[in-house]
């Protein structure tokens, strides 16, 4: 219950700020809980940490569409204390993708969340509105374990694990968590090695 309030005070603090800043601060914070909530294996917090996550993304988008990134594109400043996109430490990568996300309609983004079948990502709500806009959005339905094994890939990608040495990860565990991964790297590693 108690988590349900907070999730439900971080939608409306989102959706009462009226700046760019406020709700990238949300974001920010939000990401580091969704990284813990990965890592203790709470599915259920992971899942309202990516929601809020992604609702402040496209509340960014919203008020990026309104404002900072017209300074960007060299359109004039409504006044100029106005922070640009590098202000606010925004790549325009991130400014695009923000806005694309504050362009799909409201039901549609709503219904995307909700959606339990898969684990949405601010790409993954893009390609989905790709889709619609293309045709008939096809059956996204799939086995838990697939959507499980593509979610843990992906986090070595977006979590920049891949760039870093695996022993540098591995001496930063405690000694019950090293022992741990010491036995499992192996199996796994094999495991994965049998795909494709």
């Amino acid at each position: 219950m108690n988590e349900l309030v907070r999730y439900d005070a971080m939608c409306h603090a989102i959706a009462e700020a009226h700046t760019v800043d406020e709700v990238k601060d949300i974001r920010d914070k939000t990401m580091a809980l969704e990284h813990y909530a990965r890592q203790a294996r709470n599915i259920e917090a992971e899942r309202q940490c990516i929601e809020i996550r992604l609702r402040a993304e496209r509340k960014c988008g919203e008020l990026l569409a309104g404002g900072v990134d017209r300074a960007e594109r060299g359109r004039p400043q409504k006044t100029s204390s106005e922070p640009t996109l590098s202000d606010l430490n925004i790549s325009r990568d991130q400014s695009s993708q923000w806005q694309r996300l504050a362009a799909i309609p409201a039901e549609r983004f709503e219904a995307d969340l909700a959606d339990t079948m898969w684990r949405p990502t601010t790409s993954g709500l893009l390609e989905r509105q790709d889709a619609r806009e293309r045709g008939p959005l096809p059956d996204m339905r799939m086995d838990d374990h697939s959507l499980w094994l593509w979610g843990r890939l992906g986090d070595f990608e977006d979590d920049g694990l891949l760039k870093r040495d695996p022993a540098d990860v591995v001496a930063g565990m405690i000694p019950h968590m090293r022992a741990t991964t010491l036995r499992l790297a192996p199996l796994v590693a094999a495991w994965l090695g049998r795909i494709g």
